[in-house]
């Protein structure tokens, strides 16, 4: 994991977006719809726990 993350972000932003949503495409075809609700809603929740920490440091 360590391996791609530093692929990953030796990238400029908008190539790093782009492969990732490749290779997402691909795993979560492979996943049933639970597994694929289950990760987006993971996905969704850590970034809006960043909106309400940001709002507290103002």
């Amino acid at each position: 994991m360590d391996e791609l993350f530093e692929m990953i972000s030796s990238m400029p932003p908008e190539n790093a977006l782009s492969e990732i949503t490749k290779i997402l495409s691909r795993l979560l075809e492979d996943m049933d719809s639970e597994a694929r609700e289950r990760f987006l809603m993971n996905l969704i929740t850590k970034f809006e726990g960043d909106k309400v920490t940001s709002l507290v440091n103002l």
